[in-house]
């Protein structure tokens, strides 16, 4: 079985990106995965400098000292990441996009610490409309450069009635779905 790491990139812990990682987690964990959820809101994560210094160090690959290094910790546990993120902009959150740019640093230490190497990526996105596409693209274009296996997207759409947060179907089917999948 896997070992998934969901980096969420939500404020907000009872909103609609936490409902998503909870379906995600049950569908994971009923087929066997084991699931470590890191809340990115809750670590003091510095903005990449673009520095272009990192990877002289493998405890610390990045050369700024904040709570990246236990991101990196989990990071090289897992098997999949699953980037989740309410839509901002058509985008990834800042905290998760802070996050993202950060590992760039384990390649830096080891090209394989990050691209290839068998890694697999999946997609939660929370949209308060219902235009993620330029964010599907971003992210089916990153796993292609990462050269890992895209294991699929799934979101929630017009999430503006914080009354109502369901449970996600697409997110539980996407968790169960992890090793079942061959890349598309």
């Amino acid at each position: 079985m896997s070992h998934i790491l969901v980096l969420n990139g939500s404020a907000r812990p009872n909103a609609f990106t936490a409902a998503m990682i909870r379906s995600f987690c049950k569908g994971a964990g009923s087929v066997g995965h084991s699931v470590t959820v890191i809340d990115l809101c809750k670590l003091n994560i510095h903005s990449c400098i673009g520095c272009l210094n990192g990877g002289k160090d493998k405890e610390h690959p990045c050369v700024q000292r904040d709570d990246m290094d236990a991101v990196y910790a989990e990071f090289r546990r897992a098997d999949v990441t699953v980037f989740a993120t309410p839509l901002f902009f058509w985008s990834y959150s800042g905290l998760l996009k802070n996050a993202i740019d950060r590992l760039w640093a384990l390649a830096e230490f080891e090209r394989s610490e990050l691209i290839g190497r068998g890694r697999g990526g999946a997609l939660l996105v929370a949209a308060g409309g219902s235009h993620p596409e330029p964010l599907y693209e971003h992210f089916d274009y990153m796993m292609k450069r990462l050269a890992w296996k895209n294991l699929g997207k799934a979101a929630l759409l017009h999430t503006d009635d914080m009354q109502a947060i369901p449970e996600c179907e697409d997110a539980y089917m996407l968790g169960a779905s992890i090793g079942k999948r061959e890349e598309p």
